[in-house]
């Protein structure tokens, strides 16, 4: 099993769960962030007479997270890209990376990166 962590255009997160959810990954979750690129944009502003410098470089994203079986990756990845790409560049980033296992709070129920399900014993 892989995570899967998209940073997409708030324009283009709706699109993509819908897809997703489609696509049966109904697992998903998604974050407000800010993404800071390489551009450094500062503005003067004036507050009581003063002048201060801001920086206004934070672009507003959305972060995007669910799981995947390892055969799906590829799929999901060409998926993603073709609905979050804009063709203007900054449309985000999708990062990959292994899960070992998830554990459900309320009943305890493990699901191993290798797609098998065991019960959790309670040792406790």
């Amino acid at each position: 099993m892989k995570l899967i962590k998209a940073i997409v255009r708030p324009e283009k997160a709706l699109a993509l769960k819908d897809i997703l959810s489609g696509s049966g990954y109904h697992g998903i979750t998604s974050t407000d962030c800010h993404g800071y690129g390489e551009s450094k944009n500062v503005i003067k502003q004036v507050y009581r007479g003063k002048v201060y410098e801001q920086r206004v470089d934070a672009v507003k994203r959305i972060e995007v997270e669910f799981v995947v079986p390892d055969n799906k990756v590829d799929n999901v990845i060409r998926t993603i890209r073709n609905v979050a790409v804009t063709n203007h560049g900054a449309d985000g980033r999708i990062y990959v990376s292994a899960m070992n296992d998830s554990v459900h709070i309320h009943s305890g129920e493990v699901h191993l990166g290798d797609a098998s399900e065991r019960e959790l014993q309670d040792e406790l």
